[in-house]
This record gives structure tokens, C-alpha cells and sequence, in this order.
């Protein structure tokens, strides 16, 4: 059964992610040179692959077209500037709720007619820019730990 990942951001600049990046910086972790957040979306499909990307990226409550763009490739994300990539170490955090998008596939499914979805997860990804002289992995977790999750009900996982 063939998995699709997509990643939905904003088009304009993300005030969420803007605010939580000089919230970071004033907590000290300097070595951080830009926060961006998307939103994640992990679907088990049964049928044609490219017909539900299609589909999928047309539905108005994931993606809607007037503020939001959409990559199916984590890949792709993070290469979309590629004079930063040579600057910085990139890691992603995904960060999601326990309960994990039940209400959601129930919508896809009942509501909107895609039955072809066995499985969904959802998140918000979390791309972090580092200097390349960190440790990237310990500082992302603990940046994680300390302001974009709660342990109680959520939890994390590094993308590669």
C-alpha cells in the first residue's frame, strides 16, 4: 500500500513561526538562523498515487489555494532554497498529537468521499536552520522539549 506525505505552508510569512523564532532567540539559542512550520500530513492510499495527490491537494480544508502551497516530497522542502543549504544544517521535527487525526480521516472519508485513505497521520513539521558548527540534533530536541510540544500530549520525531 503506497504512503503520500504532504506538506502544506502559508504563502505569506507565518506569524506563528516568525513569533516562535524570536521567542527562541531570546531563550538563547542563538545558533538558530530561521524556524519554519508546515503543516503534515501522512496518508495509506489504495489506488492510483498520482490521482490522489491530485485529489488531495485540492481538497479546501488541507490545502486552500488562496493562501497555501504544497509539496509531496520532504526532500523538495527543505532544497527549495539552495544557496541556504550550504550555510546552514537543516533538521526537521514533527510534532504530533497523540490522538492523531482520527477526526480528520473520519471528515476525508464520510464527508468528502475518500475512501481510498486506509491510514492518516498528521502533524506540524518544524524546519530548523542551524550554523553549521552545532550539534543539530541535541539542541532541535531540546528547543522541541522546551516550546513546541507538550510531553503530556503530544510527542516528536525526527524527519530525515
Amino acid at each position: 500500500m503506497p504512503t503520500i506525505e504532504m506538506f502544506v505552508s502559508l504563502k505569506v510569512p507565518d506569524n506563528v513561526a516568525i513569533t516562535t523564532f524570536n521567542t527562541l532567540k531570546r531563550m538563547g539559542y542563538n545558533k538558530l538562523k530561521k524556524l519554519e512550520r508546515s503543516d503534515y500530513y501522512k496518508f495509506d492510499v489504495k489506488g492510483n498515487v498520482e490521482d490522489f495527490k491530485k485529489q488531495i491537494s485540492n481538497t479546501d480544508i488541507l490545502v486552500n489555494a488562496n493562501k497555501h502551497k504544497f509539496l509531496f516530497t520532504l526532500e523538495k522542502y527543505n532544497n527549495k532554497n539552495n544557496h541556504n543549504i550550504k550555510k546552514n544544517k537543516i533538521i526537521n521535527i514533527l510534532v504530533q498529537d497523540l490522538d492523531n487525526g482520527n477526526s480528520l480521516l473520519s471528515t476525508l472519508k464520510e464527508r468528502l468521499g475518500f475512501t481510498n485513505i486506509k491510514k492518516l497521520e498528521k502533524g506540524i513539521l518544524w524546519t530548523m536552520h542551524f550554523d553549521k558548527k552545532v550539534q543539530v540534533k541535541k539542541i532541535a530536541v531540546e528547543i522541541t522539549k522546551s516550546l513546541l510540544m507538550n510531553e503530556n500530549y503530544q510527542k516528536y520525531k525526527i524527519l530525515e
